[in-house]
């Protein structure tokens, strides 16, 4: 057996557990069953493009360039003008191209995995049978990339989130936070973040216990985010304090944006069984100064957010411009 020969057989074995359906008709798509009529029927022209796409669908793990590489290679055999791919539990979602017209979609799974909803699009003409036939097999080429960049990005995620309560960790903090700093230092564009504060959270947990302090900090997490603008991004800081990054954001929306979720917690009471647990926070604000670096905000926000504390707690403090870069 060549070495030709010998990599198809092992691309076809690897595709046989997966199942594909075509979502148009509800049918599963089960050309890729049958390894060895496969191979006969497709010829050898649609055989070294769906090994060339097999090796390049290996070069990359990440999700959104598994996509893409399928999609570049794809439109080279089938028309194609555009794609869409959806991943719902994973909240993941990819479009390239064109997305109008004639479509076919697909839903693509193991047994043991979800994979996602493909749909492929052509403006014009609608797919031919002969067409659909090959975008079946090669769609089963994305079996295994799609499992592995999936499992990839969850492993990414968790490593960037933490695990109580779901918002991002100091990892993902420090990333995103010097993104948006060297961003809005290159192009002039507001940047502010807030630092909150559980007020007297240790007496939560030494009276209820840590698993009612748990309780609370998800809650708090939670409320936050659904307090904040979509494009807001909420951090675990440590302990019981939170950091929000709000970009493209001046210290005038800031400070409303903190007051709105001082005000929303303020009210807020927490049931944990028969106990309701009132809760407030401590917040300090703050707003990028040109040429400020990120060490530099989280600290105004901090000095600000102790600021309130020393106050009496339940409010929101403002830091004051940094005079090195005002």
């Amino acid at each position: 057996m060549s070495k030709f020969d010998s990599e198809e057989e092992t691309g076809m074995n690897a595709i046989v557990s997966a199942r594909i359906v075509d979502l148009d008709s509800n049918g599963l798509v089960n050309n890729h069953t049958h390894k060895a009529q496969l191979f006969d029927a497709r010829g050898h022209k649609e055989a070294l493009a769906l090994s060339r796409l097999n090796a390049i669908l290996q070069t990359s793990i990440e999700l959104t360039e598994i996509i893409r590489l399928f999609f570049t290679e794809v439109r080279r055999i089938v028309p194609l003008d555009g794609l869409s791919y959806e991943h719902q539990p994973q909240g993941f979602n990819f479009q390239q191209g064109i997305q109008e017209g004639q479509d076919s979609h697909y839903r693509i799974q193991t047994d043991s995995d979800y994979l996602g909803d493909l749909t492929l699009f052509r403006r014009g003409k609608g797919f031919e049978q002969k067409e659909l036939e090959k975008l079946d097999r090669l769609i089963s080429s994305l079996v295994f990339p799609l499992r592995n960049g999936l499992r990839y990005q969850e492993a990414v995620r968790a490593s960037l989130t933490d695990g109580l309560t779901g918002a991002g960790n100091r990892i993902s903090l420090d990333a995103v936070l010097s993104r948006e700093v060297e961003q809005a230092n290159r192009y002039g564009h507001p940047l502010s973040v807030m630092i909150l504060d559980l007020d007297h959270f240790k007496a939560i947990n030494d009276t209820h216990g840590h698993s009612v302090g748990d309780r609370v900090l998800k809650t708090i997490a939670d409320t936050i985010q659904n307090s904040s603008r979509n494009a807001d991004m909420t951090f675990r800081y440590g302990g019981e304090e939170f950091v929000v990054v709000l970009n493209k954001t001046d210290i005038g929306g800031a400070k409303v944006g903190a007051e709105r979720i001082h005000r929303i917690i303020e009210k807020l009471t927490i049931e944990v069984g028969n106990l309701q647990i009132p809760v407030t926070t401590s917040i300090g604000v703050a707003s990028l100064c040109h040429g400020e670096s990120q060490e530099d905000l989280l600290r105004r926000a901090d000095t600000a957010l102790y600021g309130a504390k020393r106050g009496g707690r339940n409010q929101v403090v403002v830091a004051e411009p940094s005079l090195a870069n005002a």
